[in-house]
């Protein structure tokens, strides 16, 4: 009987060492997880497109822009990519440029 009851202690051991491990690694891996984001400009000239302050985080099902034309209207990306707008707009010398920026929308 004895020799049962290690044999049982030793298997639950061995079952709550694995689920811990499981646990800690699905943690990492969330951790890790990229995330889309998406901002919407908030102005109607291409003067000013820069300015971080002229952008606000928005959930992706946002308005629609409408027609395509010179203005942007939003820039959606990854968090691996760009870290929030500022870092994506760095890219950018002048305020035209960002309008045919990657992920940007834009509108008329």
């Amino acid at each position: 009987m004895n020799t049962k009851i290690k044999s049982g202690l030793i298997a639950l051991a061995v079952a709550v060492a694995a689920v811990t491990t499981l646990n800690f690694d699905a943690k990492s891996v969330n951790k890790d997880k990229v995330t889309a984001v998406t901002y919407r400009y908030q102005l109607n000239t291409v003067s000013g497109a820069k300015d971080p302050v002229n952008w606000i985080l928005v959930s992706n099902s946002s308005p629609s822009c409408g027609i395509a034309g010179e203005v942007p209207c939003k820039v959606h990306f990854d968090s691996s990519t760009y870290t929030d707008i500022t870092n994506y707009l760095s890219q950018f010398s002048i305020d035209e440029q960002v309008s045919s920026g990657p992920g940007v929308i834009t509108k008329e």
